[in-house]
């Protein structure tokens, strides 16, 4: 049996950056399961799993544009120290979720933190990646 597009797919993969660090892995111990074209997974990533059988691996290099998109430095913020409450424990490097008027929430990783303001980069951790998503299925039906 082969994947196709209205398959439900039992995999593994790893997803490892351009010089080889590993940022992410599902073992077959906990394989994660997907229905093909539910929008469940990457769109290039399904369609790269078409036509692959039970025991097949492929590994599969995706872009940002396919991923989490380039980095984008609009997304970075200085926001004025008067405008924002920090928890005393938030130090520069760590990822802080903030909420807006509307009640959405942001999560951004703190780049800079003085007396003045708190710079905080809003891109996801991955854009601007280059990932390799090397993939084993293990079931499909």
């Amino acid at each position: 049996m082969k994947v196709t597009n209205d398959s439900k797919v039992t995999f593994i993969y790893t997803v490892s950056l351009e010089d080889g660090t590993v940022v992410d892995a599902v073992t077959k111990e906990e394989p994660l399961v997907a229905e093909m074209g539910q929008n469940q997974l990457l769109p290039v990533l399904e369609e790269q799993m078409l036509g692959m059988e039970v025991g097949d691996k492929k590994d599969v290099t995706l872009k940002p544009e396919d991923t989490f998109g380039p980095y984008n430095e609009s997304l970075v913020a200085e926001i004025p120290r008067e405008e924002i409450q920090l928890d005393p424990s938030i130090k520069e490097d760590m990822y802080i979720d903030l909420e807006d008027e509307q009640n959405n929430l942001y999560r951004g990783k703190v780049l800079e933190l003085n007396d003045e303001f708190v710079k905080i980069d809003f891109n996801h951790p991955l854009a601007g990646q280059t990932l390799t998503y090397s993939i084993e299925i293990i079931d499909i039906s």
